[in-house]
């Protein structure tokens, strides 16, 4: 059957109708997801924003066209002791130290320019280590992470920014022990070096250069055959290669020559080196000139030969002659036991030298044992964290009249604490008993502040950090009493002796107590020998005049911040001023007793934080 016209017209009409439905649904659901998709994105927007807001580091925002700052986080603000307003808008490299903000803008530009494409990564970012400066003034060494994002055609650079202080101070700790090791080395009286598996030197003291007649530089880097005699340089090599093949160190004996003819006898103990995975790297060599010794040696030996042979030959008839030989023999000898003396301390010094900065230490320290300091009522507790420390206490007196008559008229007690602990901080304390020394002895001086004013003067200008120049930054704390005794006369004519007790402090307090009563003397906000520490500052002093009962307390705060207890926290000054008032009516050597009781037991498995002293006397 035929189909009209008019009803495949509305047949298409249909399909058309169809396919038109079809297309409504799938906008339908489209629209549906882009209002998901459009919901999702806000809400992680505003995830990220929360994130960057509560951040614990500080995160600048960067215009990589401009160097602008953009936007910043609230650890950035409180980081920088900026408000949001104060930063944002400013070029980034205001973050940094005048003098340095060049050198940090051009590494910061070489690596956002997209010309280099080697510079960075989008995924990776890049980082570098800069200085920032604060609102007070203050420089701090950080770690900058950076990374790249754009947004359209802007590109933006997010920083994050890591305090890398504790690891700077932990570097110079290290060169400053590192130092000091290669200077102990540099004084040992004979020749030592150090080379490769190749025969190259890699290190050598002055005593090695004098002995090759060059300077270090010339010597580092270069072998055996590029200094001594084609020769000498063979023999060296082969004693290094059987020293490599050996369990042990060996010992052997060269002669070596030198132009003009002469000649000495050299003994030299080689060991090797190992890495980290015990594989030997290379050969380290002590040396020493045995010429006169082997000389003398075999003098002796000759001379008991002829000596044997004259006794054989005429032994009746040369008694005399035999006596004198022996009596030869017997000052030859003497010499050679001598020069073995020699030798053996020489050698001593050279170990005894690696153990003896804690004995020019401890000289300096009294009662070390924790026995009185000239009073009867005193005590002192002094514990270094390493074999040597930070801490140093000092103590003086005063008298006058001359014999019988004699009596005493002052005592100056003194509580320093140092930069750092180990090495270094025992260098800091010699600087500083050296100071009061001097201040104190040679001066005179006995009034508390000027003494602190002096002392911050001597260890600023020792350190030379009164130049901007100078790299170190090194000072301490100090806590100083002075105790003035006077004798008076009362009304019915009778003698009595009054004691004030005169104390001033940077940074380190005083504590005292009377009648159950525990007081604390705060010291002045100011330490002694730093870049910052102001020469003009006029320290403070505190007048207490003492009473029959009175206990005082000197610390560092070793004792205070030690961490321990079941939260691992601090002990802290309050327990530290409670401890004491507890303690302050027992004899002071239960006092010290109890003291040392209570810290162990507080620190119990951990370590222990810094360097501890405690100085308590009382009238």
């Amino acid at each position: 059957m035929k189909i009209r016209d008019e009803d495949k017209d509305k047949e298409q009409l249909i399909k058309e109708l169809k396919r038109l439905r079809r297309r409504i649904i799938k906008l339908k659901v489209t629209e549906i997801r882009y209002r998901r998709a459009k919901n999702l994105l806000k809400k992680s927007r505003k995830q990220y924003s929360i994130a960057f807001k509560e951040a614990k580091l500080p995160i600048l925002w960067i215009d990589a066209d401009e160097g602008k700052i953009i936007n910043c986080n609230q650890a950035a603000e409180i980081f920088l002791e900026k408000t949001k307003e104060e930063i944002v808008g400013q070029q980034q490299i205001s973050v940094h130290p005048p003098e340095k903000a060049e050198f940090y803008f051009r590494i910061f530009k070489i690596q956002t320019d997209e010309k280099y494409a080697f510079a960075y990564e989008d995924k990776s970012g890049f980082a570098y280590d800069a200085e920032v400066l604060t609102k007070s003034g203050e420089i701090i060494p950080v770690h900058i992470s950076a990374s790249v994002s754009s947004f359209g055609k802007k590109r933006v650079i997010q920083q994050i920014f890591r305090d890398i202080t504790k690891y700077k101070q932990s570097e110079n700790a290290l060169k400053n022990a590192l130092n000091f090791s290669e200077r102990l080395i540099d004084n040992a009286p004979y020749p030592i070096f150090c080379k490769d598996r190749q025969g190259i030197y890699l290190s050598c003291n002055a005593a090695f250069a004098r002995f090759v007649g060059a300077h270090k530089s010339k010597i580092v880097g270069k072998t055996d055959f590029d200094i001594f005699p084609k020769e000498i340089g063979e023999l060296f090599r082969k004693k290094d290669e059987e020293a490599l093949g050996a369990e042990k160190p060996k010992i052997s004996e060269e002669w070596v020559g030198y132009p003009g003819g002469k000649k000495m006898l050299i003994e030299t103990l080689r060991g090797i080196y190992s890495d980290a995975e015990g594989n030997a790297v290379g050969v380290v060599g002590i040396s020493r000139d045995i010429t006169e010794s082997r000389k003398i040696s075999d003098m002796i030996k000759k001379a008991d030969i002829i000596n044997r042979k004259n006794i054989m030959e005429a032994f009746k008839k040369a008694t005399k002659n035999v006596m004198v030989a022996q009596q030869q023999l017997k000052i030859k000898n003497t010499r050679l036991n001598e020069t073995l003396e020699k030798v053996e301390e020489a050698n001593k010094k050279i170990m005894d030298s690696i153990r003896y900065a804690k004995v020019i230490q401890s000289a300096l320290l009294p009662n070390l044992d924790g026995t009185n300091i000239y009073l009867p009522d005193s005590f002192v507790i002094w514990m270094p964290k390493d074999v040597v420390g930070g801490d140093i206490f000092f103590k003086d007196s005063f008298t006058e009249g001359v014999g019988s008559d004699e009596h005493l008229t002052g005592l100056i007690f003194a509580v320093i604490d140092c930069t750092g602990h180990g090495v270094p901080g025992a260098f800091m304390t010699m600087i500083a008993s050296s100071g009061l020394r001097r201040i104190i002895k040679d001066e005179g001086c006995h009034d508390p502040a000027r003494i602190l004013k002096q002392l911050n003067f001597i260890v600023k200008k020792s350190l030379q950090q009164d130049k901007k120049e100078t790299l170190s930054n090194d000072g301490l704390d100090a806590a100083i009493c002075f105790i003035k005794i006077q004798k008076k006369t009362d009304s019915s004519g009778q003698e009595d002796t009054e004691k004030i007790l005169i104390f001033a402090g940077a940074k380190l307090p005083l504590i005292y107590v009377c009648d159950n009563e525990a007081d604390l003397i705060k010291g002045d906000k100011e330490s002694i020998g730093y870049k910052k520490s102001d020469l003009n500052f006029d320290f403070t002093n505190h007048t207490v005049h003492i009473k029959k009962g009175m206990s005082f307390y000197m610390f560092t705060d070793g004792f205070a911040d030690q961490l321990g207890g079941e939260k691992r926290r601090r002990f802290g000054t309050t327990r530290f001023k409670s401890l004491l008032r507890k303690n302050a009516g027992l004899p002071f050597e239960i006092q010290r007793k109890n003291l040392l009781e209570t810290f162990e037991e507080y620190k119990g498995e951990n370590e222990r934080q810094d360097d501890v002293t405690v100085l308590g006397f009382g009238f």
